[in-house]
This record gives structure tokens, sequence and C-alpha cells, in this order.
């Protein structure tokens, strides 16, 4: 009776063992990048065109969820690239594969400057899935928030504020906050705009300009806020 027991008690525990298991597997967080791409002016068509083939051959690829090309507005041979991955492992795994290698050497001779890419996690807000967005009209904005580490604590909250004030605004279809990993007193703002109205409505907002003004104490750089279009499939 006592070794039926002892097996049960072990059947029991090698089972919550496996929900265990289970449980943080389905808590791994998803894997966000963002990735700055500055070509030369004259080699900005043909950037843009190999950053399609890219785009096409992610959209192809196991773990991934979101996949945009932007290019900046206001200088159109600037690039970015925002991504949402499963996990860690699946962008990786995309990264590293010889075709996405083949696709970055293509690039190599185009560029002004290395690549930038930042991977990072959602800290708050809300990423809507692509199919949603009006992209004709619509204006995608990535503002890159560089806070001086000894303030973090006091940046933090007024970013997550931020956010949610920003979410009920007329036309916000995207408003996230990204922390930029290993960096951790990088943070990323991610935005999308029904349109230009929309997004200059946000910007001269009274919770913006409070926002703005509370945390210029806080930054070790100037707010980096650019906009985008979306580069059509």
């Amino acid at each position: 009776m006592f070794v039926k027991r002892i097996a049960f008690v072990l059947l029991i525990v090698a089972g919550l063992s496996r929900l265990v298991g289970t449980a943080v597997a389905q808590a791994e967080p998803q894997q966000f990048v963002v990735v700055y791409v500055e070509f030369k002016p004259a080699n900005a068509r043909a950037g843009g065109d190999v950053l399609q083939q890219l785009d096409a051959l992610a959209e192809d690829s196991a773990g991934v969820i979101r996949f945009d090309v932007l290019q900046q507005i206001d200088r159109p041979n600037f690039f970015a690239l925002f991504e949402v991955w499963g996990n860690a492992q699946t962008f990786e795994d995309f990264q590293n594969s010889s075709e996405t290698q083949a696709i970055l050497t293509q690039l190599t001779p185009l560029l002004e400057a290395p690549l930038d890419q930042r991977p990072g996690n959602l800290l708050t807000g809300t990423v809507n899935p692509r199919s949603r967005h009006a992209q004709a009209r619509q204006i995608f904005v990535i503002t890159h928030v560089d806070v001086d580490p000894q303030f973090v604590p006091q940046a933090q909250p007024l970013l997550n504020t931020f956010v949610a004030d920003s979410l009920n605004d007329p036309g916000v279809q995207t408003f996230a906050l990204l922390s930029q990993t290993p960096t951790l007193n990088h943070f990323q703002l991610v935005e999308t705009f029904e349109n230009q109205e929309a997004f200059d409505d946000h910007v001269s907002a009274q919770h913006t300009v409070d926002f703005r003004t509370a945390t210029a104490p806080f930054l070790g750089a100037p707010y980096d806020e650019r906009l985008y279009q979306f580069v059509s499939r």
C-alpha cells in the first residue's frame, strides 16, 4: 500500500511539472524588433525593393506575427522595419537563415550606415494587426526615448500614463511602449494614426504637452520622433 501511495504521489508531481512547463512556455514573451535602415540617397528605390523581398520572406516564416516596411516621410532614403515575432527564438531563426542572410548581403552596398537593430519587449499599450490599417492615409510613428539611467523610476510611470491617455485619442490605431533589450533605459514608442490630422491633434493634446514637459528633465538625448508611411507590398 505504501509503495502504491508513493507511486501515486510521483504521478501527481510529474503531472504538475508538465503543467508548470506548459505555463512557462505559454508565458514566453513576444519578440519586438525595430530596425533603422539608412540608404545612400541614390539607392532609396533599390533599397526599398530589397526590403520588400525581406518582407515577403518574413511573411512565409514560422513565428512571424507582424512585419512592416516603413519609409520616413521627410527623408525618403531612411526606412525602418517594425517586426513582431512569437518569441526570441523564432526571430533568431529567421535572422540566421541562409535566405535572410542573402538578402541582408544585397542591402550592404546600398547603405550609408550599418543597420541599427533594436530588439525589445512590450511594456504597455496595444499593437493591432496590420490588416486593420488603412495604409494609404496612415501615419506610423517611431519615437526613441533615451532616459538618463538614474531617472528611469521617475520617467517610466510618465511613459505608461502617456500611452494609456494616447490610446483614447481620436484616430489612434496603435500606441505601445517597448523597452530596448538590453539597454533598459532606452524606450521606443510605436504609434499608428489614421491620418496626418489625427497625429497633429495628438501632439497638440494637453496630455501630450504635459507629458513632454514632465519628462524633459529626465532625458539623456533629444526626443527622437520620426514619421513614416507604409511601403506597399
